[in-house]
């Protein structure tokens, strides 16, 4: 069964520039790593098909230069919709994949444990949709079914896959992560400070750690 991952890089990071940030979040270190490379690398390639979405040219090079297996999509320059990035992501690899995990590129400390228990209920039951979560909160990243597929290529404007979520469309499961900083995405700096902490804390202990990489 051959599940696709699509990271979504193509936010403009207006939130951490109002909170001070300097620069593209994306490319801010992790503990020594790009905040983009950490999210990529994290997610196992043996698992999951990995397609990465991006609007500009130098997060796609950050990539690159880590030598990650990944495809590279490139969605249009500007502002897109949430909507645009999901089907270019989707189109990728819809005719392949029996189900598509939707993860923000800037979750950078999901754990590759976490990776696989996402993919492992999936395969014992592809009807449903599959949500990572911390003591019963629901958040991401989802891997929808390939039922999902049709609804989320036609999906527009800001929505994004929770707009079947939430109309009931699928069935949800939550499946509990290893850790409570696994859901933390990066939208200001002090997050980006807890980020760092949480990789710091947690040596050794398979959070925030890149997945053995394979081409």
């Amino acid at each position: 069964m051959k599940l696709g991952c699509v990271i979504m890089a193509c936010g403009q990071g207006t939130r951490f520039a109002a909170a001070g940030g300097a620069g593209d979040k994306l490319l801010a270190d992790v503990a020594g790593l790009p905040l983009i490379v950490r999210t990529v690398a994290s997610v196992p390639a043996d698992a999951f098909e990995r397609v990465l979405c991006v609007r500009d040219a130098h997060v796609a090079r950050a990539v690159e230069a880590a030598g990650l297996a990944v495809k590279t999509v490139d969605v249009a320059q500007g502002a897109p919709l949430r909507s645009e990035v999901v089907r270019c992501g989707l189109a990728a690899g819809r005719d392949r994949w029996e189900g598509c995990l939707f993860l923000p590129g800037d979750q950078p400390l999901v754990s590759t444990a976490s990776f696989r228990r996402l993919a492992e209920a999936f395969r014992k039951d592809p009807t449903r949709a599959y949500r990572l979560s911390w003591e019963g909160a629901a958040g991401s990243p989802v891997l929808f079914p390939r039922a999902c597929f049709d609804g989320l290529m036609a999906l527009s404007g800001a929505q994004g896959g929770g707009a079947l979520l939430r109309r009931g469309e699928v069935t949800i499961s939550l499946v509990p992560a290893h850790g409570g900083c696994e859901l933390l995405d990066v939208d200001t700096p002090a997050d980006l400070e807890r980020a760092v902490r949480c990789v710091r804390e947690h040596a050794g202990r398979n959070v925030g750690a890149p997945s053995r990489d394979t081409r």
